[in-house]
């Protein structure tokens, strides 16, 4: 070998993709954590059985991540750094002999102490990363598309299909729940009837089929129920009137969302969208669209919806996932309250009237008493008055 460490390197590399890929991990999974480990190795200026790739090393590393990432994405990082060494230190695939043997050297890595992003609680992310949308905040939002989209097809611009397009798939992000892949790969026929829900015709529900897969599974499949009219109506007038304007000259290919370029709109293309209408809504800038899948939790949860049946429209598998969704507004929290305050104000009240009444009742029984008593009657059922 002309360059040993360096083949031997990448045929570690090679090595933990299979193993990765034996468990059935995606392809971009996999690229993910290839790239981690070469972007460590160009930081040590080394070899991971050289001495520097040491604790010192994960450290310095982390460092120069940590203002630029949230704390979600350094720990994944620190963890797909943690499964390759964790690969190459296992004696089972006997890189450690090998660069005994190649090398004179090899470290022994302590997984435990490294200084890792602690996972004390379910939930990591920012705060105000992934939240609900105000109500004001979608009034804005998509108050601002139509007269959008209408100024766009006065000056006969090539936008105004696009950003059509664009109001159907914000609608249906937020209408149904979905995350940014599950709107993106969405097919025509993805759309149900529901017998219980004629008045939604052949959009009471969606199946969806690129749900959020667990480590090493296919994505999860689910059936969302169409709950809001006014989404419904919006995807209805999408499906016969601007939808068919992209298969003009083409043969249609069934996607539900797709570009000028034929073919299916990406994620990326997804926030980039979502980017273009929040700026034009004056919205701030750390929002994303998975804000809207936030949005649809809380706004089925304060329309009294069942927790259960919110955990499984948006497909978590815990409902304690669902609580970090949600976040019920001042407003409806206020309600609540009144409510409550009410309803214990008028079981008092009830409770004084029917206290009354049975007084009146008794005193009246007293009286009927006192009158057999008097007139020389026996007093039947008489109470001894103490």
């Amino acid at each position: 070998m002309l360059r040993p460490a360096e083949a031997v390197f990448e045929k570690t590399l090679q090595g933990f993709a299979d193993h990765q890929r034996a468990r059935r991990l995606s392809k971009d999974t996999v690229r993910q954590r290839l790239r981690i480990a070469r972007q460590v190795r160009v930081v040590a200026d080394g070899y991971p059985w050289e001495p520097a790739w040491n604790r010192g090393l994960f450290d310095r590393w982390s460092a120069m991540l940590a203002d630029s990432v949230a704390d979600s994405t350094m720990r994944k990082y620190q963890n797909d750094l943690a499964l390759y060494l964790a690969y190459l230190s296992d004696p089972a695939y006997e890189w450690p002999q090998v660069c005994q043997e190649l090398f004179g050297r090899f470290n022994s890595f302590a997984l435990r102490d490294l200084n890792a992003v602690r996972h004390a609680q379910e939930y990591i992310g920012r705060p105000s990363g992934n939240r609900p949308l105000t109500r004001e905040e979608i009034r804005r939002l998509f108050g601002c598309m139509e007269p959008e989209i209408q100024r766009l097809r006065t000056e006969g611009h090539k936008g105004a299909l696009t950003a059509a397009r664009d109001l159907a798939l914000l609608t249906t992000l937020y209408g149904w729940g979905l995350r940014r892949r599950e709107a993106a790969r969405l097919e025509t026929h993805d759309w149900r009837r529901q017998a219980k829900l004629p008045e939604f015709g052949d959009h009471a529900a969606l199946a969806v089929r690129w749900g959020k897969p667990s480590a090493g599974q296919p994505p999860r499949r689910r059936m969302v129920i169409s709950v809001w009219p006014w989404a419904v109506q919006t995807v209805r007038v999408y499906l016969a009137n601007v939808r068919p304007l992209f298969y003009v000259d083409r043969e249609d290919d069934g996607v539900m969302f797709p570009t000028e370029r034929d073919e299916m709109i990406s994620e990326r293309a997804v926030n980039q969208r979502f980017q273009h209408w929040r700026e034009l809504a004056g919205l701030p800038d750390y929002l994303g669209p998975h804000c809207l899948r936030h949005t649809y939790v809380t706004r089925l949860i304060e329309s009294g919806y069942d927790g259960q049946f919110v955990t499984d429209q948006v497909g978590h598998s815990h409902a304690a996932t669902t609580a970090i969704y949600t976040a019920v507004s001042s407003e409806f929290k206020n309600l609540k309250v009144r409510e409550h305050l009410d309803a214990a104000e008028e079981a008092a009240l009830q409770r004084g009237f029917a206290m009354a009444e049975t007084e009146a009742e008794m005193d009246d029984d007293f009286s009927d008493d006192i009158t057999d008593h008097a007139s020389g009657e026996p007093a039947r059922g008489r109470r001894r008055v103490r």
